[in-house]
């Protein structure tokens, strides 16, 4: 009997490939909008799979410390095994947005999610190459109309639900820009204050520096 080679999500490989770009499991987490503590988890998970450990702990350096990935982790990183999408569950509130679209360098470089919604980044990439990016929740503000900011994004969307959030004062809009639904993190106040509800038109500020590219190829490390 042909033993079975497991499978690895789309998570598993993002969170490698963060790893070997930062050296750190926290960072690498931060990155990607989890827990450590759900990072650590994967990581171990992996390891189990593969009978092999994913990420190594190596000391000394600038940083007194860093996690490295292991030759099997950075094959996995870099495409060397099948990836097993797990079923979709819905965001919970609060959850990063992770958007896929494609870069382009521009000028100014941009990554264009589709349907319309192009997006101005601040990190660079082959143009052409298909990417994904994390946007915080937390980063974005939301106004009732166009004024003069800073931020290089300024888009137009729907609000199509506004729930609970983790934080007693807080809520989480679900904002439609096209086909694409994005979280937002605002007080409760300001629901009020500015009569956000559903089927009320809003624009989203963003600056170009809050949408992170994850799942990067590892520093130093060779490209599939």
């Amino acid at each position: 009997m042909t033993a079975r080679t497991p499978s690895v999500s789309s998570l598993d490989v993002e969170l490698l490939g963060e790893v070997g770009s930062t050296g750190s499991v926290v960072r690498a987490a931060r990155a990607l909008g989890i827990s450590r503590d759900r990072a650590v988890y994967h990581l171990a998970r992996m390891s189990r799979a593969f009978g092999a450990p994913v990420v190594a702990a190596a000391r000394g350096g600038p940083a007194h410390g860093q996690t490295l990935l292991t030759p099997l982790g950075d094959r996995i990183a870099h495409g060397g095994f099948d990836v097993l999408e797990p079923p979709r569950r819905p965001r919970p509130a609060g959850a990063a947005n992770v958007l896929r679209g494609q870069y382009r360098r521009g000028p100014p470089p941009t990554v264009d999610v589709g349907r319309g919604l192009r997006l101005v980044v601040a990190f660079p990439a082959e143009d052409g190459a298909p990417v994904r990016v994390v946007l915080d929740p937390e980063a974005i503000v939301v106004a009732r109309g166009v004024f003069a900011s800073s931020a290089r994004n300024v888009v137009r969307g729907i609000v199509r639900a506004v729930r609970p959030s983790a934080e007693p004062l807080g809520r989480t809009l679900v904002v439609h820009v096209g086909a694409t639904s994005i979280a937002v993190s605002i007080a409760a106040e300001t629901v009020r204050a500015l009569g956000l509800a559903p089927g009320r038109a809003v624009y989203l500020y963003v600056k170009a520096t809050a949408l992170r590219r994850v799942g990067a190829p590892s520093r130093g490390s060779p490209r599939s």
